[in-house]
């Protein structure tokens, strides 16, 4: 090794900055304002123009047709990973493919397979429902009887979890291709390779994009994010059981008919803000992705406090339309005792306010 860990560790944390987390969109904007961050992109943009690394493909190419496929157009942009990287598909052979990465901020490359851990979890008391376009995840069990029609409680109550990790252990079919590119990598870049045991060492104070502090390992910075460890069965959480809305009972199905009102017109209002924070090249290409906590009941004050807190960023017939909505959800929430489901003006309301919205203004969001 050129460099000790603590060597190391002073290259990363001129491209990643210490003590900004990436626990909301505040400390995204945060961290992608720091010298560290701009550093970063500025060097992806540089390692992108190396002729290097385009005459090191070719040969490989030229050597390995049609086997090999370029995992790094992306930095021209100056986004993501700290490395140039490749795949060779030896799917003929030995059923799965090479990674090769030369990373651009240190002198190092590393050469990898993957390999799959089976890991069977009980099911936790959650289970998921996808309802008119957004995901609600209940904390509850899918047995219970007041929002599960027919529960099935012959089920089973554990599931098989699939989940890759890196493995840099290569099988003799492999290593022939993995001696010839390496020799190459050296011979072009000069660099050498990274053991695991120090590619795999914790980053103290940095996040990555994928990683909060306290995850990130120093592969995850030189080159790219992936899954460096072999994951323990304590680390993947259990997941919930997806349960059809054909299987809810009509008092749910209610409940979420106006939680699915009352946060589209939460998103149609909140949703400009978060898309003009974002950097210009992702502005065009944003896509939204909701996913809802829900105990199973509405929560007349909560919802209240929430329609009060909603104001739209910009103006614009949404805009305008979803404001109107508000204040009509406003009225109907605030005549409501709280108590038990809610009441049949409430959900014909939504209802009615869905079936147009999901049809004229957000065509994507209809399930």
């Amino acid at each position: 090794m050129k460099h000790s860990i603590n060597e190391l560790l002073d290259i990363i944390y001129r491209y990643y900055p210490r003590g900004v987390g990436i626990t909301d969109d505040v400390d995204v904007q945060l961290r992608n304002a720091t010298e560290e961050h701009a550093r970063l992109v500025d060097a992806r943009i540089r390692a992108s123009k190396d002729e290097r690394w385009h005459a090191m493909l070719r040969r490989v190419e030229g050597r390995f047709p049609g086997m090999v496929m370029n995992e790094s157009r992306h930095l021209p942009s100056g986004g993501c990973d700290g490395c140039y990287s490749f795949t060779l598909d030896l799917a003929a052979s030995t059923g799965r493919a090479l990674w090769f990465q030369v990373s651009f901020l240190a002198p190092y490359y590393i050469v990898h397979g993957s390999r799959t851990i089976e890991i069977v979890k009980q099911l936790r008391d959650l289970f998921i429902v996808d309802f008119r376009g957004m995901h609600f995840r209940v904390p509850r069990s899918p047995l219970d009887p007041r929002l599960i029609a027919n529960p099935h409680h012959d089920s089973p109550r554990t599931v098989t979890i699939k989940r890759d990790y890196v493995s840099f252990e290569l099988s003799p079919d492999e290593q022939p291709y993995a001696d010839w590119i390496a020799h190459e990598i050296e011979a072009i870049f000069g660099c050498e390779r990274m053991p695991p045991e120090i590619g795999t060492a914790l980053v103290p104070e940095v996040a990555t994009g994928l990683r909060i502090p306290g995850e990130v390992r120093v592969y995850d910075c030189l080159f790219s994010e992936h899954e460096w460890v072999k994951p323990a069965p304590s680390d993947v959480p259990a997941p919930g059981v997806r349960v059809e809305v054909t299987s809810l009972t009509e008092r749910f199905v209610a409940v979420l008919t106006v939680l699915r009102a009352h946060h589209q017109i939460g998103l149609t209002l909140t949703l400009p803000e978060a898309v003009l924070q974002l950097p210009e090249p992702y502005r065009q290409s944003v896509g939204v992705f909701a996913s809802i906590s829900t105990d199973g009941y509405l929560h007349k004050d909560k919802m209240l406090e929430e329609l009060a807190r909603m104001r739209p960023y910009d103006e614009s017939p949404d805009t305008f339309r979803a404001m109107a909505a508000k204040r009509e959800l406003e009225a109907l929430v605030s005549a409501w005792d709280g108590e038990g489901e809610p009441p049949a003006s409430m959900v014909a309301w939504a209802s009615s306010f869905l079936a147009s919205w999901l049809v004229d203004s957000d065509p994507k969001a209809s399930s």
